[in-house]
């Protein structure tokens, strides 16, 4: 972990841990942890006074910008003035998915740090240090690895321990996925629709066969096409390619 007063921005995907890293970042700088939501104050109307007054702190101080990516060109603008006049002792932290949306005379006064989304060792571990009693194994028999995330299995032990209901009639439907993915037909794909799979689940397989289909699938995406029909195309396509 970085040590300076240089700003930091901490990068990476839904998920992945920016926030426990800095939290943990500001305990073991002993510093205190001030936060500025800028994704629910994309132009800094309401936090400028609160950041004027945080950069002037004499008081050893993380000031966290949560979703500095999403901040307008003219509060990125106020920010890099801020950021060239602050208090010594201040560290400002820019949290963001994508740092490339930032202004480059912000990113240039800054170190970059990405964060990696987790992996399944590193979600054991922070799940079993926390719940003792929880089915571990049955998180991971319900999440695709490209699920993998602080965000994703902490929704899914919400559901363990607070709707155990819930949670095995998904964990099933999981199983009944898995094993229809096994034998994909195009001819099914109402079958699949009837019973509520998630176009998605079943699309993973096909797309590892075929990923020659991922930009096409990714262009759907963008345009908000249907998966079911994207799927049944893939299924078809793939069916003919067999066929030959």
């Amino acid at each position: 972990m970085a040590s300076d007063q240089t700003p930091l921005i901490i990068a990476g995907p839904p998920g992945s841990g920016k926030s426990h890293w800095i939290q943990e970042y500001a305990k073991a700088q002993k510093k205190q942890l001030l936060t500025c939501s800028c994704r629910k104050d994309r132009t800094l109307r309401e936090g400028r006074q609160k950041l004027h007054i945080w950069g002037r702190r004499r008081e050893r101080t993380v000031l966290w910008l949560e979703g500095a990516d999403d901040l307008t060109p003219e509060a990125q603008a106020f920010l890099r003035r801020i950021l060239e006049t602050h208090s010594a002792d201040v560290q400002f932290i820019l949290e963001c998915r994508d740092p490339g949306k930032l202004q480059e005379p912000i990113r240039s006064r800054c170190h970059i740090q990405r964060i990696k989304p987790p992996t399944r060792a590193a979600l054991e571990d922070w799940v079993r240090s926390r719940y003792a009693s929880l089915d571990v194994p049955a998180l991971f028999e319900y999440l695709h690895p490209d699920e993998y995330s602080y965000r994703r299995i902490q929704q899914c032990i919400y559901l363990q321990i607070e709707d155990r209901e819930t949670w095995v009639r998904i964990v099933q439907k999981r199983r009944e996925e898995r094993k229809a993915a096994e034998d994909l037909k195009s001819d099914r794909v109402p079958a699949y629709q009837a019973a509520a799979f998630h176009p998605g689940s079943l699309l993973l397989t096909v797309l590892e066969k075929r990923p020659d289909l991922l930009g096409a699938y990714g262009e759907c995406l963008e345009l908000a096409g249907s998966s079911w029909a994207f799927l049944s195309h893939a299924l078809s396509s793939q069916n003919t390619m067999a066929a030959l």
